[in-house]
């Protein structure tokens, strides 16, 4: 019985490894977007108060209506949480997806209201309003994004994975939404 139960066993992790050489390594997500000239970036932007990433729903693929949410940091292959910032104006910019080539966006039938959930969209520069953000000081040193339509910050809904990003009244102490810009 030893024998046979030996047999069987060899002959059982000798298909497991032939079915794993069958399978095709997995790829991590490319980068898509080029930059321009002048851009910077990529950045992982993280939330200083739950220290996650900034993260276009990988169920997306970055199409547009993609949603943007916090996620642990998964650098540094993980460009659906890269970003760069392509400068449009001396104090404004879009916000551009590594991954997908796609612009932050604040929908615009939302106006702007708080809690105004954001996505990412086809870029249309340079008067797509609510694709354009600035950077704000914080105390603690970290950065507010701030919409240039809506003058209202990037908020995480929650600190846990998964918690929407929207816009928010400006609140100058709350560490929620302040950010820090990561190259890599």
């Amino acid at each position: 019985m030893n024998r046979w139960i030996r047999s069987v066993t060899r002959a059982g992790l000798g298909l497991v490894t032939l079915a794993a050489s069958l399978v095709m390594p997995a790829t991590a997500a490319s980068a898509n977007y080029v930059p321009a000239a002048g851009d910077w970036g990529p950045y992982y932007i993280v939330n200083n108060a739950n220290h996650r990433c900034l993260d276009a729903a990988a169920q997306g693929n970055g199409a547009n209506g993609t949603r943007i949410q916090i996620w642990d940091c998964y650098p540094p292959t993980q460009h659906n949480q890269m970003w760069y910032l392509h400068w449009l104006t001396d104090d404004s910019f879009e916000v551009i997806n590594d991954a997908s080539g796609t612009c932050l966006d604040a929908p615009a039938q939302w106006g702007g209201v708080d809690g105004t959930p954001l996505q990412l969209w086809d870029c249309y520069p340079p008067t797509q309003y609510n694709q354009m953000w600035s950077l704000k000081s914080m105390p603690d040193g970290g950065r507010r994004i701030q919409g240039v339509q809506s003058n209202r910050a990037l908020y995480p809904a929650g600190d846990g994975n998964g918690s929407t990003v929207q816009l928010l009244y400006v609140e100058t102490t709350d560490l929620r939404e302040s950010w820090t810009l990561v190259q890599y």
